[in-house]
């Protein structure tokens, strides 16, 4: 298992919703540039209970290129919220319209330039309470619900009052009374990495030291595989 690490730029108008199945979660097509080469990093996600598909994208054209086009096409289309700035080194450019949110960030590379294009649903997602264990004290930063290829997944970071070795040792009591077995124990630069299997569902979970949290000692990321 392994976690990607996305940069996500939202130009979102948020709506209360009523609960709902991943499974029958819509959403729309980005329509791509001529010549774009696309990669899917999610075709179904929520992130903090926004609905939203990720791609990856590389073109021979570079970023004010890319701007212009997706700009002047949203333009034709007469409705709706555009938006532009800069994130950084990267350029970007966001459309919202009809409840939804299109973004496009690009930086130039040699050859062309590559980015992300996202569509973002604008009507929260409500989400059901955590089922995995937590510690009492643990507070939530974020939640990733996933669903690709049929394949079910959570990621949730929490920050804690508690040291990272004593979030370990509750994770390991905790798992094993409720049936999960340990399967590799690794440390790497950015903590400590706990693999765990209970059937069909994986568990991954990393402890670091510090939390960006105040008052917080620690985090843990847990991305949990449901199968």
């Amino acid at each position: 298992m392994k976690y990607i690490k996305i940069s996500i730029l939202l130009f979102s108008l948020v709506s209360p919703a009523y609960a709902e199945d991943m499974n029958n979660l819509q959403l729309p097509a980005f329509d791509i540039m001529s010549g774009m080469q696309t990669e899917w990093v999610a075709r179904k996600m929520v992130y903090n209970g926004h609905p939203m598909s990720i791609q990856n994208f590389v073109s021979n054209r570079n970023s004010k290129d890319v701007m212009n086009h997706f700009e002047s096409k949203w333009k034709l289309k007469g409705l709706g919220q555009l938006k532009s700035r800069h994130v950084g080194n990267d350029l970007t450019v966001g459309f919202v319209n009809r409840g939804y949110s299109y973004s496009v960030q690009s930086r130039d590379v040699p050859g062309g330039s590559v980015g992300t294009l996202v569509v973002t649903r604008n009507r929260i997602f409500v989400q059901s309470e955590i089922k995995f264990p937590m510690p009492p004290d643990a507070h939530v930063i974020s939640r990733i619900h996933g669903l690709d290829l049929g394949i079910r997944s959570e990621t949730i970071t929490l920050s804690s009052y508690r040291s990272a070795s004593m979030n370990q040792q509750w994770y390991r009591s905790t798992l094993s009374r409720a049936g999960w077995s340990g399967q590799n124990t690794m440390a790497e630069s950015r903590g400590t990495i706990l693999e765990f299997q209970k059937g069909k569902e994986l568990c991954q979970l990393t402890f670091i030291g510090k939390s960006p949290v105040r008052k917080h000692r620690s985090m843990v990321m847990i991305h949990w595989i449901k199968g």
